[in-house]
C-alpha cells in the first residue's frame, strides 16, 4: 500500500534528506531550510523574506537560522561596506553541514566573485563590471 505520493512532475525540489532526517534540528529548522533550498542556486538568502512566506515570525526565523548556523547547514561571512556604512551578510547553505574545508573553498570562490563584481564610477553615478 503506498502511503506517500509525490508530485514530481512540476514545482519540484530535490534535496538530500539528512538534514529532514537530522535529530538535532526543530521541525521549524528544517521547514526553513526546505524553504532556502527551494529557491535557486544563486538566491542571496535573507531571514527577512522567508518571514514573509510564513505565518511564523521574523524572530522564529532568526531563532531557526541560529541553529541552522550551529549545526552547520548554514555559514554565514559577512564584509563591512566601509566605516559607518553598516554590513552585509553573505550566507551559503546546503542540505548536508558544510564542512570546514569545502567552505574554505566556497570563499576562495566568493573573494574571486566580490573582486570582479561591480564597481562605481564616479564619473556617472553608474554600476560597471
Amino acid at each position: 500500500m503506498q502511503y506517500i505520493v509525490r508530485n514530481t512532475h512540476e514545482n519540484y525540489t530535490s534535496m538530500n534528506n539528512h538534514f529532514l532526517q537530522d535529530p538535532n534540528l526543530s521541525s521549524s529548522a528544517k521547514g526553513v531550510l526546505a524553504v532556502i533550498l527551494s529557491n535557486k542556486d544563486d538566491w542571496r538568502i535573507y531571514p527577512d523574506e522567508i518571514a514573509k512566506r510564513s505565518k511564523d515570525g521574523l524572530v522564529s526565523h532568526r531563532t531557526a537560522f541560529e541553529e541552522l548556523e550551529k549545526h552547520g547547514y548554514i555559514r554565514t561571512v559577512k564584509k563591512s561596506l566601509g566605516r559607518g556604512k553598516g554590513i552585509q551578510h553573505y550566507r551559503f547553505a546546503q542540505d548536508i553541514p558544510i564542512a570546514d574545508d569545502y567552505f574554505e573553498y566556497i570563499l576562495e570562490k566568493f573573494e574571486k566573485e566580490l573582486s570582479t563584481e561591480t564597481v562605481d564610477n564616479p564619473d556617472d553615478g553608474t554600476l560597471q563590471c
